[in-house]
């Protein structure tokens, strides 16, 4: 497997896929898959986002663009998620709470009274934390709250330098059957009945991984947990961890990691640079390799974005960014490219060479 070089766009300051093309924004401006300008601001914008089929852009004041099949322009508006066709989650900059926003009659409805910090959103059922030790579940068209989890119940956890602490919602990687799964501070991990709000499962312990330091407080326990992701197979977690493929299968309920060192040093990879997502598709996960540069006899550490196969634990192909380094942006990928947003601002796409028959 191959990828191949085909752009390198300049002055880019985020992008996003909106029906696996790719559209990009400056400063001032965002261009859609052709490179026509399709929004003109005075205002500086931020990064842009996307559900793969509408994209969302924020202007530093807290306003908000809409692109679907046309451009809406929503005042003090910052929108959190599109819910269908005529919805979208938003924050209104001018009043606390979040609301749902019926784009065709401009009316807002109150879903909670405060701004949102973390969420994840199933079916019409939203999942937040609150105060960062509390799991609140909403149904959004009647605004009830069905649920409740705090975790306070789950008592504290000895942090690096020994000191107790509350376990805190890190984020939530995505739902799972009838289970949303969360992933807290402590290295632990939880996987909560997205009906009841009961607690199925929850794992932290992984004998053998991690090291000796801060007197083993770290050690035989999960790797920072912000950092898993849910499979496109929705049936395992995985995280690339340093020079390891940490995985729990959510299936068996079996928590496992594997050591990738001979994978890395074919490559004179030190390691997999930590993020909080990957782009994947069925055999590979994409991201980013850091190389040895002891080895290579370097001031400076090199960058990689790698293909790594899940099946074989390889890695089928890398692109060495020359004169360039990555920041945390997370690779992104369509049908047959791959994105990656450089730390100087250059948005590189390669496109998957196709085998010849």
């Amino acid at each position: 497997m191959k990828f191949n070089t085909i752009d390198k766009k300049k002055n880019i300051r985020g992008y996003a896929l909106k029906e696996n093309e790719v559209w990009w924004n400056s400063d001032f401006e965002v261009f859609n898959n052709k490179g026509i300008s399709v929004i003109k601001s005075n205002i500086h914008l931020q990064k842009i986002n996307s559900d793969n089929h509408s994209l969302f852009i924020s202007d530093i004041e807290g306003s908000s663009f809409l692109i679907d099949k046309n451009v809406l322009f929503l005042k003090d508006v910052f929108i959190l998620k599109k819910i269908c066709k005529n919805e979208l989650f938003v924050e209104h900059l001018n009043r606390v709470g979040t609301e749902l926003l019926d784009i065709n009659n401009n009316k807002f409805k109150k879903i909670i009274n405060e701004r949102l910090f973390g969420f994840l959103i199933k079916k019409n059922t939203l999942f937040y934390k609150k105060d960062k030790i509390q799991i609140n579940s909403i149904s959004i068209p009647k605004t009830k709250l069905l649920w409740q989890f705090n975790l306070e119940t789950l008592g504290k956890f000895e942090d690096r330098d020994g000191n107790l602490q509350n376990y805190e919602v890190h984020k939530f990687i995505g739902a799972w059957q009838n289970s949303i799964v969360v992933a807290c501070s402590g290295q632990l991990v939880l996987d909560i009945n997205s009906k009841t709000g009961e607690l199925n499962r929850k794992w932290q312990a992984l004998p053998g991984y991690g090291s000796s330091a801060f007197q083993g407080r770290l050690q035989h326990k999960l790797p920072s947990t912000d950092g898993f992701q849910l499979d496109i197979s929705k049936s395992y977690l995985y995280h690339l961890a340093g020079a390891y493929l940490v995985t729990i299968d959510l299936v068996t309920g079996k928590a496992d990691y594997q050591s990738l060192k001979n994978t890395l040093e074919e490559h004179v990879f030190s390691g997999f640079r930590w993020s909080t997502g990957y782009a994947e598709d069925e055999n590979h996960i994409y991201t980013i390799a850091e190389m040895n540069r002891m080895e290579l006899g370097l001031d400076y550490t090199p960058q990689c974005i790698v293909a790594f196969n899940k099946k074989t634990l390889k890695i089928d192909w890398h692109y060495r960014f020359e004169g360039d380094w990555v920041k945390t942006d997370i690779p992104q990928r369509s049908t047959n490219k791959l994105y990656q947003l450089s730390g100087d601002n250059t948005l590189y796409i390669f496109e998957k060479e196709e085998k010849s028959v």
